[in-house]
């Protein structure tokens, strides 16, 4: 699932259940990154697409590049910018410890579940490399199916995130 906000959906439903715990941005983050993978090797037309970042080492080792990314990204934003909105009042109470916790959090579920709703649909991945090659998971779902139901998780996400607002 290259490119697309299907990834997104199981995401949405943890920011709709736990809105100032879990960091939405870094698990899209997490995400993006990991597909950063398949756009290069389609734009160089190279064989698989799905490769190392495609792996639960690679989903991880992303999900933590996105979560110390964001974690600066908000550190950065908390000292330098005067603007005194609700959510930089928030962000500056809580102790640095714990926001980072909280992007590791959303940027390792984002890789890793990454990981595992691609391998249910690609067979060119190996997601327990080095460990084991080939991938018992792909084709378990049909493809429509596995989207109808992430596109379903998304959209309940969101109403469930709008009810609980």
């Amino acid at each position: 699932m290259p490119f697309t906000p299907f990834h997104f959906g199981p995401g949405i439903v943890a920011k709709a259940c736990a809105p100032h715990r879990f960091w939405l941005s870094t698990f899209v983050a997490a995400n993006v990154l990991i597909d950063l993978e398949v756009l290069y090797y389609l734009h160089h037309g190279e064989a698989p697409v799905h490769r190392y970042l495609h792996t639960y080492i690679g989903g991880v080792a992303m999900g933590l590049v996105a979560a110390f990314g964001m974690f600066a990204v908000t550190v950065l934003l908390i000292r330098c910018l005067s603007v005194d909105s609700r959510w930089m009042q928030e962000q500056r109470s809580v102790p640095k410890g714990k926001l980072l916790r909280e992007s590791m959090f959303a940027g390792l579920l984002g890789g890793v579940s990454h990981v595992l709703l691609d391998s249910l649909m690609h067979h060119d991945m190996n997601p327990l490399w080095p460990f084991a090659q080939g991938n018992a998971l792909a084709g378990t779902i049909e493809v429509g199916t596995l989207h109808g139901a992430l596109g379903l998780t998304g959209f309940f996400g969101v109403i469930l995130w709008l009810f609980l607002r």
